[in-house]
């Protein structure tokens, strides 16, 4: 199953350049992120990289706090209501998604959602259910 680097960060200043520069010095190529700040001074950076399990390894023996966490991308169509749909589906099967980012693919027509939710496999299934495509691994570390 796919999965995304979740960095507990100070918010400082050079904080995210310093995690960068691990990430450059082994070749670990990032693909998309989100960072997201508290008012207490530290915030979550969800990191989706071409070789997560690598990348979460040398985070963590660089000092940082980094977990692995599963997640699920999908292929949408780029047109209005398409979001609303499959987070339609999902809420009314009670899903509670935590953590979520996207990205357009223009010249497909398509948008990607990565998913990150508090049961991942049920929603592995109602997408399916759904008829609404998963990328594999190698399809979201491609992105």
């Amino acid at each position: 199953m796919p999965c995304q680097v979740s960095i507990f960060l100070e918010n400082q200043p050079g904080h995210l350049e310093k995690v960068t520069a691990v990430l450059r010095r082994q070749l670990i190529n990032i693909r998309a992120m989100t960072l997201s700040s508290s008012s207490y001074g530290w915030g979550i950076l969800n990191l989706l990289l071409d070789k997560p399990e690598k990348g979460c390894e040398v985070l963590n023996a660089a000092g940082y706090s980094a977990v692995l966490r599963k997640i699920v991308a999908v292929r949408m169509p780029d047109r209005p209501g398409g979001l609303h749909d499959l987070l339609e589906h999902l809420a009314k099967a009670g899903v509670n998604i935590k953590n979520a980012y996207a990205t357009l693919m223009p010249k497909e027509g398509a948008a990607i959602l990565v998913i990150d939710a508090e049961n991942i496999e049920q929603v592995e299934i109602l997408i399916d259910e759904a008829g609404i495509k998963k990328l594999t691994r190698e399809e979201i570390y491609q992105i």
